[in-house]
């Protein structure tokens, strides 16, 4: 494995690990609220299990409710049951055709119980970064070890590594400020 090699095996291990941190604090609530809360919540509809994105629109209509419309009105109290069972922290209200959840405004004490959940990921993604790291410094040990490269690329691949570990730490820290932000705004 090349020195180039070793380093594609990295940033597909950054990519993997930034993808899975989006993932993880898109779920987190911050002042305002995203319907990414709700939408993989699943309900029961015809039979299967379906999560509300595919059986209704979520919409923001201010900075703390959510509005579900769905498709087919007949799946109403279907999804009022499901969000209710799945202990959000909201009661849904049904209005009409459509369902309107109200979230309180987010306390200090939630607000930095948050901010900590919120830097464990963080934390986790790190981690998945460097075990990336690790992994491809094993591959450029391994080739040093049979002769296939020599002591100099062996460091000169290391320090390689070494840097764009650290620029991607340094863009998971953007966005973990970013999201702290988010959340820190009333």
């Amino acid at each position: 494995m090349s020195i180039t090699q070793a380093e594609e095996v990295f940033k597909a291990g950054k990519v993997e690990a930034m993808e899975w941190f989006e993932k993880e604090v898109a779920g987190l609530r911050s002042g305002r609220v995203k319907p990414i809360l709700i939408e993989s919540i699943t309900v029961e509809v015809y039979g299967t299990r379906n999560p509300i994105k595919s059986i209704a629109s979520v919409s923001s209509s201010d900075a703390r409710t959510l509005v579900v419309s769905p498709w087919d009105k007949n799946n109403l109290h279907g999804i009022e049951k499901a969000i209710t069972e799945a202990n959000i922290g909201v009661m849904p209200t049904v209005d009409g055709q459509v369902i309107r959840l109200s979230f309180p405004s987010l306390t200090e004490e939630v607000r930095n119980t948050t901010i900590k959940t919120l830097h464990g990921k963080g934390e986790d993604t790190r981690i998945r970064m460097r075990q990336s790291r690790d992994e491809a410094l094993k591959h450029l040990k391994q080739e040093k070890e049979a002769g296939k490269i020599s002591e100099d690329d062996f460091y000169n691949g290391k320090q390689n590594l070494d840097d764009l570990i650290g620029k991607a730490q340094d863009e998971l820290q953007e966005r973990i400020t970013a999201k702290e932000k988010d959340i820190q705004t009333i």
